[in-house]
Order: structure tokens, then C-alpha cells, then sequence
């Protein structure tokens, strides 16, 4: 008997291919991108690259994510292909195979399924090993170059996981075997769902759990709160999701078969009386879709603004080649220590500022009138933060003279209560405003960490900074130093010296020998190359992600099709043999097609409409400080999904017609 059970397994496998070519499919490329980040991971190279540490772990939380993704798809799969086969396994029992044969003949199909797919898969990823490490180097804006980067404890480790994978399998299908006869087997393909149970209540919370997945993602109102309560607001709007798609199509769907004038449609009360039947699936299925594509849409549109941000981010951050920054530090000690460091390394000055700028918090705000922290209070991240120039560095900076009076100030505002006015009063004093500035002045002069974290930051510039102050004796207001200096040197000469700059610094910094002085410094080269390794990681992460979701995604819609189609074909024979005709078949077929499968879509960029303020401060940051950059590259991810999703459609919906008409 067991010899005859090794013959049906290989002949299952030939004869349900239709099942299996997706699945196999799935498991490939979950088996190759798996390989593909277990390497890179553990790749040695990383090491010799400047800021490799921070690339290895951002690749080893996408090893993580990748392993569960392709787990979960692994067995939704398996539970769609016996889900299919359960007709057959019920035939084989009435035929007299005992369970522990039906058990042992699914085993060897998984034995030899697995084995093919996970060799090929290792196979398929060892082949562009060499390569994947390249395009991760192109997408770190590094020299590319083709190094060979096989390792055998990676083809180990791949094989431990996904043998993990696979047993859970055999566990799950031997499991649904002995709980099932052979009479419930070969009916449980063609058995209709059961009606839900307190259908209202689960649409009442799934519309209150979604309610508050979106309260919590437009009224949060800093980056740093957004990071910590992302994934709260995630998990409202999942559970929201699955019950709306649960239970509240169910009761959609019922309302649309009371509306007479609707349902007594030949097409229409044959589409909603099929999606009735299979309500609970359909459900679950649709959810995974909504929830599938959202995640491509939020990985993919996060990822690419993360790697188009690294330009905008050093033109913000790192002004000049050499920077140094400080608290307690005269600007002649500042510039003594620029100067020295060039002169010791025969570095040709093109150009150096050095100033000290003054920034301050808003507690309160009423209209114009502003309140400052004062020094000692519990301080929050504040929604307004002003940076304060002295006249005359601003007038080093731009080449602009302002002229002002003792109570004269300039204004650059993003504050909308403040810009446009015509005077200020910071703490009972009031300012009038002689001009009003709409360029950011200080880029490429001075770094602005503040947009970083609000984008409510404001210029405010006094006749004299000292004065200005003095004002204030209560008020929590720092001071900051600032010097930079560009040099002709080449980049890779800047790069090299960063390393050296830094304990420079920590050196001239123990030379000051004053309380509460310290200094640090910048070097552009090297802040720039530590982000193209950071964002080029980041986004070659997420569109491997994205990979995987889509596959996820693809392999939901595709099962979902062919199920369905399966099991409406022979109602649809006998609609037809009670009158239907082959027009009013395909009326019927493209109306409960279309009436369902836009629907995850309309989830997915309603969730991503909902979750686009929070995803836009969370990467700021990171560095994504260039809004209309992220909403332009959001907007493309969105069409081009869409293009993608719409093939899916067509291909689905092509195999779902040829299986169900007659």
C-alpha cells in the first residue's frame, strides 16, 4: 500500500499542476529573497563598507520580515491547494486508503514538492548572489563591483527554515485529515459557508476599530509620537479591515438583496447570491488582498522617498565640507580650530562662515503672541520653534542689507498665524515686522535640525543678538555655534580625513578646559556616504518587501479565482440549462468579479490616504524633509501599482471565465 502511495503522490503532483505552478511559484521566490537577505546579512563585505553596521542591521529586520512574510504565504497556499484537493482525498478514502495513507501519500507530495522548489529556490538565489550584492552597491551610490559572495552556512540556514515551514505543513494537512471523514472530505469544496453570527455588532466595531486606526493617524501631532504609536494605529485598522470585510459585507450584501428593484436582476441576483454563499471566504480573502496591497503601497512608497531624500537631506544638514558645532565656544576658538585642521592637512579654504544663532521653543501661542518655555519647565517637543539671527549675519549670508531699529525684526515664517503679519510679541514684548522673508535663507549656510522634527520652524531676525537675549533672563532660550568650511580637496580626500576630524575635535574640545564647553563636528563626505548607505539600503529592503507582498498578493488573487471558479461552474450549468444565456453568463460573471475585486483597492489607498500624514512625519526623521518629493513619488507608487493590479485582474478574471463557462 505504501509503494502505491509513493505512485499517487508523484501522479497528484502531474495531475493538480494547475494547483501547484503557483504555489511552486510562490515558493521560489519566497526561497530566493530569503537566500538573497541571509546572505547579504551575513556577508563579510559589509564590513569594509563606512557605516556597514547600520546596513547589516536594517538588512537583519528584513531577514526577519521577509521570513515570516514567505511562511505566511507558504501556508495560505497549502491551505488553498488542499482546499481544492479535499474532493480528491475524500474519493481516495471511499476507495479504501486509510488515513495514515492518505497522511503518508501527502507527506511524500510535500517531500517532493519541497524538495524541488527549496533546492531551486537556492539554486535560483546562489545565481545572483554576486549580482543582488552589486545592485545593493548601485543603490548605496558605491563603486559596483562583482565579488563572490556564496556561503554555506546561508544554504543551511535556509534549508532549517523552510523545513520548518514544511513540517508545519505536513503537521497542518495531517491534521485536517484525521479530523475530517471521507464523506465531509469530498464535500467540504462545495459546502456552502455559514452565516455569521451577531453580524451587526462585528460591522459596529469594525467600523469603530478602523475609526480609531484613522483618529490616531490624523491627530498626532510630532514625528516622535507618530514612531511610537504606528503600529497601534496599524493594528486598529487590520482588525477594522477583517471584521468590515467579515461582517459588514455579509450585511452589504443583504441589504443589496432587499432592495428588490436591484437584487431581481437576472445578472445581479446571481452575483450577490454566489457572494452570499461564500461570504466568510470571500471575506478573508478580500481582507488579505486590502491588507497585502496597503503594505506594497506604504513599503514601496516609504522606501523610494527614503533613498530620493539623501540630497535634499545634506543640503540641510551639512551646509559646508567641514563643519564644527559647540555650546560655550567663542567664534575665534571656532575658527582657530577650522583653520588649524586645513593648515594641518594642506587643505585650501574656499570658503568659511562662523556665527552664533540663538532657538527657542513656543509653549503658548495666541494669534501673534507667543510664550517662550521658561528655563526649568517640563518641555515637550514643541509644535513652533524659532531659530534667531543677528542682523549681521544675515547680512553675511545673503548679501542683503536690513537696517533694523531696537523693536525691527525680519520674519521668515512657516508658522500661518504669524506669517503675513505686522508685528510679534514674544513674552510681552512686541516687535514690529519690517520684512517678511519667503526663501529659507539659511540653506547652505546653516544646518536646521528642527525641520527634522516640525515642520512649523521659523527665522527671526534682531537688530542684535546679544540685546535680544538679555531681553529674556527667564526664558528657555539657547545658544549655538556654528562653523563651517568648504575646501577644494576632492570628495574621496574628504572621506578619508573624517575620521580624523572627528578626534581632532575631541582633542581640541579637552583643550578647552571650561565647564559646560563642548564641541562636535561634520563632515560632509562622510555624512553623505553613511546616508546613500543607509537610504540605499532602506529602499533595496523595501522593494524586495514589496516583491514579496505582491507575490502574497498575486498568489490570494489567483487561488481566490480559481477556487471560486471551481465551484460556481456547476451552478452556472445549471442556470444555463434552466434558460440563462451565454451573453447573460458573462454579464453575470463580470458583475460579481468587479463587484468584489476593486474593493481591497479602495481599502488600500483609503488606508494609505489615512496613514500618508503619520508615514510623512515618521520619515522626516529619517530624512525625508522634501514633502512634494514624497507626495509626487507616493502618487506614482499608487498609479503604478494599479497598472499592476489591473493586469492581475485581467489575467485572474481570464482563468476564472475559461473554468466557468460552458
Amino acid at each position: 500500500m505504501f509503494r502505491l502511495t509513493n505512485q499517487l503522490a508523484v501522479s497528484n503532483l502531474i495531475k493538480n499542476r494547475k494547483l501547484y505552478y503557483p504555489f511552486s511559484l510562490a515558493v521560489l521566490l519566497s526561497v530566493t529573497i530569503t537566500y538573497l537577505f541571509y546572505s547579504l546579512s551575513l556577508n563579510p563585505n559589509i564590513d569594509n563598507i563606512r557605516g556597514g553596521s547600520s546596513i547589516r542591521m536594517t538588512l537583519g529586520l528584513g531577514m526577519f520580515v521577509v521570513t515570516i512574510a514567505s511562511a505566511i504565504i507558504v501556508l495560505y497556499a497549502n491551505s488553498f491547494v488542499m482546499k481544492n484537493r479535499s474532493k480528491e482525498l475524500g474519493l481516495y478514502g471511499m476507495l479504501g486508503l486509510e488515513k495514515r495513507h492518505l497522511i503518508s501519500m501527502v507527506f511524500k507530495e510535500l517531500l517532493v514538492f519541497g524538495l524541488g522548489t527549496v533546492v531551486a529556490g537556492i539554486g535560483l538565489g546562489a545565481l545572483f548572489d554576486k549580482l543582488i550584492f552589486a545592485f545593493l552597491l548601485k543603490l548605496m551610490r558605491m563603486k559596483v563591483k562583482l565579488v563572490a559572495t556564496f556561503q554555506f552556512p546561508v544554504v543551511f540556514m535556509v534549508l532549517a527554515v523552510f523545513a520548518g515551514i514544511f513540517l508545519a505543513l505536513v503537521l497542518i494537512n495531517a491534521y485536517r485529515i484525521l479530523r475530517m471523514n471521507a464523506l465531509q472530505l469530498s464535500k467540504e469544496k462545495v459546502s456552502g459557508e455559514k452565516k455569521g453570527r451577531f453580524l451587526a455588532v462585528k460591522t459596529i466595531l469594525g467600523l469603530v476599530s478602523l475609526g480609531v486606526g484613522y483618529f490616531i493617524a490624523l491627530t498626532v501631532k510630532d514625528p516622535v509620537s507618530a514612531l511610537m504609536i504606528f503600529f497601534l494605529a496599524v493594528l486598529f485598522v487590520i482588525l477594522g479591515t477583517y471584521l468590515l470585510f467579515d461582517a459588514g459585507t455579509t450585511v452589504f450584501l443583504q441589504g443589496l438583496k432587499k432592495n428588490k428593484r436591484y437584487y431581481y436582476q437576472p445578472k445581479n441576483m446571481i452575483a450577490v447570491s454566489n457572494l452570499i454563499y461564500r461570504m466568510k471566504k470571500n471575506a478573508i480573502g478580500l481582507a488579505t488582498i486590502a491588507i497585502l496591497s496597503t503594505m506594497v503601497l506604504v513599503t514601496l512608497s516609504a522606501s523610494t522617498s527614503i533613498f530620493n531624500a539623501s540630497n535634499t537631506f545634506q543640503k540641510y544638514m551639512s551646509p559646508h565640507d567641514f563643519g564644527i558645532s559647540g555650546q560655550n565656544i567663542s567664534q575665534e576658538e571656532a575658527d582657530q580650530a577650522l583653520g588649524q585642521f586645513a593648515s594641518d592637512h594642506q587643505l585650501e579654504v574656499s570658503r568659511k562662515e562662523i556665527l552664533t544663532y540663538a532657538y527657542f521653543g513656543v509653549a503658548y501661542q495666541e494669534g501673534t503672541n507667543l510664550t517662550i518655555y521658561q528655563r526649568g519647565e517640563n518641555r515637550v517637543t514643541p509644535k513652533t520653534v524659532f531659530m534667531v539671527f543677528d542682523q549681521a549675519d544675515y547680512e553675511n549670508m545673503t548679501g542683503q542689507k536690513l537696517n533694523l531699529s531696537q523693536n525691527q525684526v525680519g520674519l521668515y515664517a512657516k508658522n500661518e498665524q504669524v506669517k503675513g503679519q505686522n508685528e510679534l510679541t514674544i513674552n510681552g514684548q512686541t516687535y514690529t515686522i519690517k520684512e517678511s522673508f519667503d526663501q529659507d535663507f539659511i540653506v547652505d549656510h546653516v544646518p536646521n535640525q528642527f525641520n527634522l522634527f516640525t515642520p512649523d520652524y521659523n527665522y527671526l531676525i534682531v537688530p542684535n543678538l546679544e540685546d535680544f537675549l538679555n531681553r529674556y533672563p527667564e526664558a528657555s532660550i539657547n545658544t549655538q555655534l556654528y562653523g563651517g568650511m568648504d575646501v577644494t580637496a576632492s570628495e574621496d580626500q574628504q572621506l578619508a580625513l573624517a575620521d580624523t576630524y572627528d578626534d581632532y575635535l575631541t582633542t581640541f574640545s579637552g583643550q578647552l578646559n571650561r565647564e559646560g564647553s563642548y564641541v562636535y563636528g561634520s563632515n560632509k563626505a562622510d555624512a553623505l556616504n553613511q546616508m546613500n548607505v543607509l537610504f540605499g539600503g532602506v529602499f533595496f529592503i523595501g522593494i524586495f518587501l514589496s516583491l514579496i507582498f505582491i507575490v502574497g498578493t498575486i498568489l490570494v488573487i489567483y487561488y481566490k479565482q480559481i477556487s471560486e471558479g471551481y465551484e460556481d461552474r456547476e451552478r452556472f450549468v445549471i442556470l444555463q440549462k434552466v434558460g440563462l444565456d451565454h451573453q447573460q453568463i458573462k454579464q453575470t460573471i463580470r458583475k460579481q468579479v468587479l463587484t468584489v475585486f476593486f474593493l481591497p483597492v479602495v481599502f488600500a489607498l483609503t488606508h494609505l490616504a489615512f496613514a500618508y500624514p503619520m508615514l510623512s512625519m515618521i520619515l522626516k526623521l529619517i530624512g525625508v524633509i522634501d514633502s512634494q518629493m514624497m507626495l509626487q513619488v507616493t502618487l506614482l507608487i499608487c498609479g503604478l501599482f494599479f497598472v499592476i493590479y489591473l493586469l492581475i485582474f485581467a489575467i485572474t478574471s481570464r482563468s476564472y471565465r475559461k473554468i466557468v463557462e460552458i
